[in-house]
């Protein structure tokens, strides 16, 4: 099991798994100083009932170095959410891929272009003034038997089958 295996991807661990790669331990766990919960906000579009979404927005300098540093948080955290005027998910995230991409004109210049791809499972589905839970909210939703179980392991929330009813 690798971390792009996390929150998605086909073999992703189900409770009763066994096999936790090393560093996925709980002594993995991050400082509570070290825990983000970024949101990613854009001014227009929509969220659908399943999560889905296809959003863009500009952004000047300083607002690309914090989207940066929200991605880093969120991948150190394994948790991303995006609000929009209509909708709001929040997503169980680990890494899968980068691309790179880079045109050149004859002045040498062009678009540079980054895509960071995320392994994501969607944890809660609702609209943008939506009542937060778990680790954003103070509301958990944690199964009993991972409270009660000794040999289950839970991974990136993939206990939530309706993430429009994560309850």
């Amino acid at each position: 099991m690798s971390d792009d295996d996390c929150c998605g991807g086909d073999d992703t661990p189900v409770a009763g798994d066994d096999d936790i790669a090393e560093g996925d331990d709980p002594g993995h766990a991050l400082p509570e100083a070290d825990l983000n919960y970024p949101t990613l906000s854009f001014d227009e579009g929509a969220v659908a009932e399943d999560g889905s979404f296809d959003l863009s927005r500009e952004v000047d300098y300083d607002e690309m170095i914090a989207w940066a540093e929200d991605l880093a948080g969120a991948l150190a955290s394994h948790d991303l959410a995006v609000s929009a005027p209509e909708g709001y998910v929040s997503f169980g995230v680990g890494p899968k891929e980068v691309d790179v991409s880079f045109d050149a004109d004859e002045n040498h210049r062009g678009e540079l272009e980054l895509t960071f791809r995320l392994s994501a499972k969607a944890m809660l589905v609702d609209d943008e003034d939506s009542e937060l839970v778990g680790s954003r909210g103070d509301r958990g939703f944690v199964p009993l038997s991972m409270l009660e179980g000794d040999r289950e392991h839970y991974r990136c929330y993939n206990w939530i089958d309706d993430p429009e009813n994560p309850d």
